[in-house]
């Protein structure tokens, strides 16, 4: 009897220890799963924050260009008081100008920002894409024409992925499409 009852204690015992190592083997792979988890979470942000500014350094790059159109097409595109319309000397004159200048904080004040009109932006915009295109037309061969009607049945998305399936770094592909690096490396990353 004693001998039953002591093979059945042994035989429950390593049914426990069973348990036991199946246990901690499934709290490892939780313990992996959420050390990956954290860590493409810290991917994300990263690529995210380099996403925003890459997109923040894109708007000031557009705003010192719209700055840069003359100031008689301004004026003659806009119906805004003049007022609103500044030279950027005089725009820099201004107290209110001078205050945000001396002072290190984020602040924005109404004064300081210059009023666009949109047929300028919608100009400058097409003034832009016409030059590229037009460097685009004089440095490509027929063949690359070809491909260009294409592409503009396919989206920008389904383009860089096919670029890359041809073996393009992601700098060639944002250029060739004109997006921002970190756009194509999310895209891709995404896909892949």
């Amino acid at each position: 009897m004693t001998t039953i009852l002591i093979a059945v204690l042994f035989f429950l015992q390593l049914l426990s220890f069973y348990f036991l190592i199946i246990l901690n083997t499934k709290l490892a792979k939780f313990k992996d799963l959420e050390k990956k988890q954290e860590r493409l979470m810290r991917e994300m942000d990263d690529t995210i924050s380099v996403y925003l500014t890459e997109m923040k350094d894109e708007n000031d790059r557009l705003i010192k260009e719209l700055q840069n159109v003359s100031q008689p097409e301004v004026a003659a595109g806009s119906m805004l008081p003049a007022e609103h319309i500044r030279a950027p000397k005089e725009r820099a004159s201004s107290p209110a100008v001078q205050e945000s200048h001396s002072d290190s904080s984020l602040n924005l004040d109404k004064e300081s920002r210059s009023y666009v009109p949109k047929n300028v932006v919608a100009n400058a915009y097409s003034r832009q894409q016409q030059t590229s295109s037009k460097r685009m037309q004089s440095a490509s061969p027929p063949k690359v024409e070809e491909q260009k009607k294409l592409e503009k049945v396919l989206t920008v998305e389904q383009q860089a992925l096919e670029l890359a399936k041809q073996g393009k770094s992601t700098e060639e592909i944002a250029k060739q499409l004109q997006k921002g690096k970190t756009e194509i490396e999310l895209l891709l990353k995404f896909h892949y």
